[in-house]
């Protein structure tokens, strides 16, 4: 047991050190790379270098949270390979030490990491590409169209002409374009209040929205009631979907919160309960990372071959992860279930990962 445990701390210790090491080149390659795409993006206009770093580094969390499982793969590999090149696993089966006490306490590792990943880092990176979103818009973009989901109901934001429109909905149907208890708030462009309009309902028709039942009230003026009222509105249901919050923006922890505000508010809420699923399994096929990068690194060296065969391991982690991608777009769009297109790919690594070093185990 005392040989276990030191074995258990010698290999995590080991793949710590290189999940540390490729996180750390990752990240510089990552900031140099979107440092350049803010640079060509901003162009002539004057915005500090200050600000362009901290775009940067806002938003470097996010990119590299998405590719915590291939570097959990290169880490894993990379640690099988050294082992197995200083022929530590010839000695370890020699002793009678099976590959399944190697693979357990870095899959145990791994299986650490995606939880602390989940847990803490998803919401330090949500919370930080909020922030890179806020100061895209403020210095890149010239859009103010946007929306909010909260308690207090459905916000919607355009910019009609020179004016500012929100809108404030308790709920909406997307499929009959129609508002329920909405009021609307026009703003000038020194954002002086302009008019304000409540009505029971309001319908989406062409380039025109339908209010009925309501009040109106202009600056400077007493609220007048009126039965039917038509106002010019740019709002349309591809426009709305949209304008919704990026779902990466939002943490593992607050996504049921805004699954449920969607569902209330009458909108499509599939893409997010779909990326909060993803999440999830995303923690634990880090794990399953390490089971399929110990099927391709540790082949005896006698039977030649090794470096092609960790050359395959790379490219099989790249379809992988290709193929999370094409099941989270299915999910997304509703052509398999949320639950099955978020835990496919984990369990697949798994089952051809199992196979392999069973192979290997029994060869």
């Amino acid at each position: 047991m005392k040989l276990f445990s030191l074995l258990s701390r010698y290999v995590s210790r080991s793949f710590l050190y290189s999940f540390v090491t490729i996180l750390v080149c990752l990240f510089v390659i990552i900031f140099l790379f979107d440092f350049a795409e803010v640079q060509r993006r901003t162009g002539s206009k004057e915005i500090s270098l200050v600000i362009k770093f901290t775009m940067v580094l806002f938003r470097a969390p996010h990119l590299l949270e998405q590719a915590f499982p291939f570097v959990v793969f290169i880490a894993a590999l990379f640690a099988f390979w050294r082992m197995n090149r200083s022929h530590e696993l010839v000695i370890f089966r020699a002793i009678g030490i099976s590959l399944w006490r190697l693979i357990l306490p870095i899959g145990l590792t791994a299986l650490f990491i995606g939880c602390v990943a989940l847990t803490v880092f998803n919401p330090l990176s949500s919370t930080m590409l909020a922030s890179y979103e806020n100061l895209e818009k403020k210095y890149l973009s010239n859009s103010k169209e946007e929306v909010k989901i909260e308690s207090t109901g459905l916000w919607l934001s355009e910019q009609l002409g020179p004016n500012q429109v929100i809108y404030r909905a308790n709920q909406i149907d997307l499929k009959s374009l129609e508002f329920k208890d909405l009021t609307i708030i026009v703003t000038s462009p020194q954002n002086k209040f302009l008019e304000r309009i409540d009505a029971k309902t309001g319908q989406i028709q062409g380039n025109r929205l339908e209010l009925k039942e309501g009040w109106e009230m202009k600056a400077g003026n007493v609220a007048q009631p009126f039965t039917q009222k038509l106002i010019e509105t740019s709002l349309s249901q591809t426009k709305i979907e949209k304008m919704k919050v990026n779902r990466n923006a939002l943490s593992f922890w607050k996504l049921p919160a805004y699954i449920a505000l969607l569902d209330t508010s009458g909108l499509k809420s599939l893409k997010y309960r779909m990326h909060w699923h993803s999440l999830l399994a995303s923690s634990f096929w880090l794990a399953a990372m390490v089971l399929l990068a110990a099927a391709f690194a540790c082949r005896p060296l006698r039977q030649g071959r090794t470096v092609v065969m960790i050359v395959i391991g790379l490219g099989v982690g790249f379809l992988l992860y290709f193929f999370k991608d094409v099941t989270f777009a299915l999910g997304s769009s509703g052509r398999l279930p949320p639950l099955i297109a978020a835990w496919l790919p984990p369990l697949l690594t798994v089952m051809a990962g199992a196979a392999l070093v069973f192979n290997q185990e029994d060869g």
